[in-house]
């Protein structure tokens, strides 16, 4: 039993030792939100608050009029961050976004791409998105949603 309880914890400190580190350039995760026609992606401070009133534009798709994506990367060196969406209109060319971003004194750092009213009345609702980070040619690394 003892040998049990040993081999557990020595499981337990080996998997607690490889933590993942930040080195290099990449994405930690991105945050898509829709937003009202205040701009707002939340009615309250509380992450519960902007999971719930996000649930609500999703059931109300009139009160839609942009939509952010938050981009959290890490990196030190000015890179671009590019956003690639695709349309769930029919006829709707797929829409490319990027932004130059600056590394600061931190190793994360957050990225927002605001898509506004009119584009995104043009576009239509996004179906699915693909965040790349770049510098100069080379992709450093990507997320993708479900169903790109």
């Amino acid at each position: 039993m003892r040998l049990l309880a040993l081999g557990v914890m020595l499981a337990g400190m080996v998997g607690c030792s490889t933590v993942q580190t930040l080195s290099g350039t990449g994405i930690v995760k991105v945050l898509p939100h829709y937003l009202d026609a205040g701009g707002n992606s939340t009615d309250g401070p509380t992450l519960l608050h902007r999971d719930v009133y996000q649930n609500h534009l999703r059931g109300n798709p009139d009160l839609v009029k942009g939509v952010r994506y938050d981009v959290n990367w890490h990196g030190r060196q000015d890179i671009t961050v590019r956003l690639e969406l695709r349309s769930t209109k029919a006829g709707v060319q797929p829409m490319t976004v990027e932004k130059q971003v600056t590394s600061g004194a931190r190793v994360t750092h957050w990225a927002f791409i605001h898509i506004d009213e009119e584009t995104f009345t043009a576009f239509g609702q996004p179906e699915a998105w693909r965040v790349s980070v770049w510098r100069g040619d080379e992709m450093l690394d990507e997320e993708i949603s479900f169903l790109w």
